[in-house]
């Protein structure tokens, strides 16, 4: 190969690193960590699995109708390059998310 290929599929390369992540891909990403926290959550720990389950996405819908909620995803989208999208998807915890991100 040339170089100049070379160069450019270097380039594309990086360019595909440093993408931001896209807005489906910042409500998985917030989903993912708010599921994490609610699974962690000691009140609902001992309930049934169905009863948990729902306690979980009523815990989940108020914690998305915050206003907080709306920041953070705008933030996600303007801020959150691929990379970090990436690993926080994989994160096994939210400690491990969280760090994904800073």
């Amino acid at each position: 190969m040339s170089a100049r290929v070379l160069f450019l599929l270097a380039a594309l390369s990086a360019a595909a690193c440093h993408r931001k992540a896209s807005p489906a891909d910042c409500t998985q990403m917030l989903d993912r960590y708010i599921d994490m926290t609610l699974a962690a959550d000691p009140m609902t720990r001992d309930l049934p699995p169905s009863q948990a389950a729902a306690a979980r996405e009523i815990k989940k819908a108020v914690k998305k109708a915050e206003p907080s909620y709306a920041k953070v995803e705008k933030q996600c989208v303007a801020e959150v390059g691929r990379s970090e999208y990436d690993c926080a998807m994989a994160a096994r915890n939210p400690d491990e998310w969280e760090a994904c991100i800073e």
